[in-house]
């Protein structure tokens, strides 16, 4: 329901006055009544409504309302919004809030925690604050009072009652003075509003508006046929300066280019800036290298701007420009553009037409007018693309006050399009085009996070700078990754749109269908030459971008077909030429390739590209940018047919969130908010379907993200590489304590104080694991992941030899680079032995064990300098087989021998480790059972004692549940099966495996030690040879 508004300056928790016909709206109900209130915003908002409790007011007009203007957090000292959408709400569908968490000014917090009781506290807040037990409706981010208490989160939804005796009131300290900052939108304005100002012009800051204005939001409304692309806001003190009313027309003039524009107020609330003037694009465009501008008063008015007879308008040059398929579409929208509304335009005016792309295969005609289907239609398009035309000239007849500006009349003035013209874009910074008309907005780099974007931008504006000087440096840049997905296409559109240049993009994977053919040299370059050559002398400066150039371009293998080499070869030259002929017949232009594998580029091509940008996996500072671009309130709510708007909840962690994607791409990041998103979603209306309030947005909660990252995991592990956290504890590990403390000051230091190794002192990240098989050196390399949240590479030995000649030595290279992608992440050799053994014993005629160790090595080396946060674990039997370079400090410079309990405590370690989640009977003394195992017994080795004794458990419940059923088969005289026992007369203690000390001891006669004594005595040698000293105890 619409109706009209006014606000008060009265208390936040005021309730409402309605109407009397909003009353007869809630039918039976006379007390307690509770709405819903929307406000209109300036752009796409979330969760703007607001609960609240209403009372009649028989003295108010006809469908009206009236609140407290603070409940929307501003004080209304200039023109407000004077309409809302209200909706009825019963009230026993308002949710009791389980806490509210307040913050206060640090003053107030301590003077309140001098009370001695609860219930002072709380009747502070009512006294203070109007807010009533199970009657007041209180809002996450309420601003209670400006700078000193704000409500900072409601749970488990963002607005309802207060119990005070069940809800948890928490009073956080504002520590870091947070509240100095929460204000009243206007509240230091003076109350009483500027005398009128006298000023003919004032000098303010140009503005472009960051989204399409409502109409309904114009004071006053504008006519059907007004032109709203001139349309400008600001605030009311600037009108009253230059002394005019809302929805005049003024002069917008900076260095000799003059415009005219219908000027209207910003109506309360907003978050606009003060002193400045908010226009449309095509406004912005006409002072795209103005930063302020001056407005004038003018007395001009519909009836004195001439009506044109004719007009000429050109293309601006541009990729969309070019493209044949898209000319009908183009030219339609151009139509309904002019046929809409009596344009207000003049000469050198740029003009943005908005077109849906995907509806070019439509057969628009030329002749489409708006009394044709065709025009119908254009109007229902989701427009998705963007190209300008410019004004050239115009036939005017009639001598009027303005000789600048013209009306197009689609009645009576002819329209003419004419040749191509090059205009440069606008930029990011000047006008946000994808934003301001809904397109599918590109990812915005932060500089200082994604240093390679800074990088590439440096060189395109070098490039172009010296262009414009008459110096043409031919810049190339290539663009490559160990991993798909990073982002590199979105980088390059990026930086065109940040820099304001064209671009020109063609994705090399729609031209492999004819390589391989004898004509295919021909076809890729005749068809990327014909797609640039028309386009490029209108669109300087610009960026020609081919996407997925290795798809076309392949490195020479000697053992390939003498014709495919050949053909090879010739497209290979074929696309160095032709990278040479553009950049230097079209000085403006710089050329950009991306590749997935850089190795795979031909050596001939990468010599003519005078750059080269490495774009790595995005580190976590960088992950955490990108969740918060997807999770945004604009990208939530982008493309989604829903009228419920989506909202990130308050229990969100970006931190964590970053931290737990390690290892991902941006398109996984992106996938994994959408599937939130989607579970969001069902959720709310699975709840919606049970008459429960769900709050007035969908929130995505902490935990919705979290399961989608671990699905994510789940199913691209293998595809991806990505690597995973395992799920072991030390708990589940016994008779370790002293490793445990090793690796905690080995792992955790650099870790949680980084600041130590600032002085240039190395980190040690390199640990080994040397002992008898079956003592738990798997295991903790696992447990040591999980204890500290990295991520894992288990890496086996023959996973890394490859049968091609130096294939395998980058299958080591393949897995550091991972994990330093993944970082902080473990590296974990399992049998390192047969990885890394000595150099010069091997028998292999390639010598590629020689050639791995030499290359692990090198790897090594690298990992107490550029690696932060990645440490490598191994694992051996047999240390005395491995390299001895592999020891050096530096390296693994950490040896942890890991033996054989040898004591009764030791032993009664592991088992109390491996049967924490057994069910024991009370006879089983897990001490006693630790003394009757001999002390060559491994980890291993009782952990098969341990699962023998869980069999022989069971073993002996299913013979007892056949004497059961056997029995109630005798006693009843029916004939059941067991699994009919199961299911309609066993009890839960029928199924309840309990181990007794009997199933233990028959599990320890049958198993025999996994290492006899005399290699155990071996292993001892062994580790008195490594640490230098004769050890007689294990650890």
């Amino acid at each position: 329901m619409k109706a009209s508004l006014t606000f008060t300056f009265s208390g936040i928790y005021v309730p409402c006055k309605i109407s009397r016909d909003i009353y007869l709206e809630f039918g039976d109900t006379t007390e307690g009544l509770y709405g819903t209130i929307e406000l209109p915003t300036y752009g796409p908002a979330c969760a703007s409504k607001k609960i609240i409790q209403c009372f009649l007011d028989d003295s108010l007009p006809f469908c009206s309302i009236v609140l407290p203007s603070k409940l929307f957090g501003f004080v209304p000292t200039q023109p407000t919004v004077d309409f809302c959408y209200f909706e009825p709400m019963q009230r026993d569908r308002i949710p009791v809030l389980d806490s509210v968490a307040f913050m206060i000014n640090d003053q107030l917090y301590s003077k309140l925690m001098v009370l001695p009781q609860e219930i002072q506290q709380q009747q502070f807040l009512h006294y203070k604050y109007g807010i009533n037990s199970l009657e007041t409706v209180v809002h996450a981010r309420d601003i209670l009072t400006s700078g000193l208490c704000q409500i900072l989160s409601c749970s488990p939804f963002p607005q309802g009652f207060v119990d005070f005796t069940k809800t948890e009131l928490v009073l956080i300290k504002d520590i870091d003075q947070k509240l100095s900052t929460k204000k009243y939108i206007n509240e230091d304005e003076e109350y009483a509003l500027p005398k009128i100002g006298t000023n003919s012009a004032l000098s303010v800051n140009l503005k472009s508006l960051p989204h399409a204005i409502l109409k309904d939001l114009l004071r006053p409304k504008s006519y059907p046929h007004d032109d709203d692309s001139i349309y400008a806001f600001t605030d009311a003190k600037t009108l009253l300066r230059l002394d005019v009313t809302s929805g005049s027309f003024i002069a917008v003039s900076n260095m000799g280019c003059i415009r005219l524009v219908k000027l209207f107020v910003f109506l309360l609330p907003n978050s606009f800036e003060k002193n400045a003037i908010y226009v449309p694009p095509k406004v912005m465009a006409s002072f795209s290298d103005c930063h302020t501008v001056t407005i004038s008063k003018s007395n001009i008015g519909y009836s004195d701007i001439p009506i044109a007879n004719q007009v000429s308008i050109s293309r601006v040059g541009g990729w969309l420009q070019s493209q044949k398929c898209f000319q009908n579409i183009i030219l339609a929208s151009l139509k309904s553009f002019f046929s809409d509304s009596k344009r207000i335009l003049c000469r050198d005016d740029l003009i943005p037409i908005t077109f849906d792309s995907s509806m070019a295969n439509l057969n628009i005609t030329e002749n489409t007018d708006e009394t044709s289907d065709d025009g119908g239609l254009i109007q229902y398009f989701k427009n998705d693309s963007l190209v300008w035309f410019i004004v050239t000239s115009a036939e005017v007849d009639v001598t009027s006050k303005d000789n600048v500006h013209f009306i197009i009349d689609p009645h009576r003035t002819k329209l003419i399009t004419t040749n191509i013209i090059n205009k440069r874009p606008l930029t990011f910074k000047k006008c946000d085009l994808q934003r301001y008309y809904g397109f599918a907005e590109t990812f915005h780099y932060d500089m200082h996070n994604f240093p390679y974007v800074r990088q590439l931008i440096n060189i395109l504006e070098t490039s172009f700078n010296c262009s414009q000087k008459g110096i043409s440096l031919n810049a190339s840049v290539l663009l490559h990754s160990t991993t798909k997905n990073v982002g590199k296409a979105t980088m390059v559109r990026f930086a065109s749109k940040h820099l304001g240049v064209h671009l020109l993009e063609i994705d090399c994977l729609s031209l492999t269908s004819n390589l391989r053919q004898m004509d295919s040299t021909s076809k890729i370059i005749g068809y990327i030459r014909a797609k640039w050559e028309n386009v490029l002398p209108y669109t300087s400066p610009a960026v020609i971008f081919l996407a997925h150039l290795d798809s076309i371009l392949l490195d020479v293998n000697a053992n390939q077909d003498p014709e495919a080499i050949k053909l090879q070869k010739s497209i290979n030259f074929e696309m160095s030429k032709l990278l040479e002929d553009f950049t230097s017949e079209f000085p403006g232009t710089t050329f950009v390739g991306s590749v997935s594998n850089i190795d795979s580029v031909p050596s001939s091509f990468r010599s003519h590209m005078r750059f080269e940008i490495l774009i790595p996996v995005p580190s976590e500072s960088q992950r955490l940018r990108i969740f918060e671009w997807y999770l945004s309130s604009s990208e939530l709510n982008n493309d989604v047919q829903q009228d419920v708007p989506l909202c990130c909840a308050d229990d969100i962690s970006f931190s964590s969130l970053s931290s737990q994607s390690a290892g991902l791409t941006p398109l996984d990041i992106k996938s994994i908010v959408k599937t939130a998103r989607m579970t969001a979603t069902t959720r709310y209306y699975q709840e919606l379907r049970k008459s429960r309030w769900c709050g007035q947005s969908i929130l995505i909660m902490q935990e919705d993200l979290s399961k989608a990252i671990s699905k994510a995991r789940d199913e691209f592990s293998v595809s991806i590489g990505a690597p995973q956290i395992p799920n072991v504890t030390w708990d589940d590990i016994g008779g370790i304590d002293f490793v445990k403390g090793e690796i905690m000051d080995t792992i955790d230091m650099p870790l949680k104080h980084p600041e130590l190794f600032t002085s240039g002192m190395k980190k040690r990240s390199g640990i080994l694991f040397y002992g008898p098989p079956g003592t738990g050196k798997t295991l903790v390399a696992k447990a040591i992941a999980t204890s500290f949240s990295l991520n894992f590479f288990s890496v086996k030995g023959p996973e890394l030899l490859n049968m091609y000649i130096g294939e395998s030595e980058a299958n080591v290279r393949r897995v550091f680079q991972k994990a330093r992608e993944a970082k902080p992440c473990v590296i974990f050799f399992d049998e390192i032995d047969s990885v890394a053994p000595k150099r010069g014993n091997q028998g292999d005629s390639g010598g590629v064990m020689d050639r791995i160790v030499s290359q692990l090595l090198a790897e090594l080396d690298g990992m107490s300098t550029d690696a932060d946060g990645v440490f490598v674990i191994g694992a051996t039997n047999r240390p005395d087989l491995l390299d001895e370079a592999l020891l050096r400090p530096g390296r693994f410079d950490k040896l942890l021998y890991l033996g054989i309990p040898d004591t009764d405590v030791k032993q009664l370690n592991i088992l109390e480790a491996l049967t924490r989640k057994f069910v024991l009977d009370s006879d089983v003394r897990l001490i006693e059972l630790a003394k009757l195992c001999p002390f060559n017994y491994t980890g291993a080795d009782f952990y098969a004692l341990c699962s023998d004794a869980m069999l022989n458990a069971m073993s002996r419940i299913a013979r007892l549940v056949e004497t059961k059923v056997s029995q109630y088969n005798e006693a009843s005289g029916e004939s059941i099966s067991t699994r009919r026992w199961f299911d309609k007369i066993a009890t839960k203690d029928d199924t309840k495996v309990v181990v007794k000390m009997e199933d233990f001891l028959e599990a320890q006669k049958q198993l025999a030690p996994s290492v006899s004594q005399a290699e155990l005595d071996h292993y001892q040698r062994v580790r008195a040879n490594f640490e230098g000293v004769s050890i007689i105890t294990d650890i």
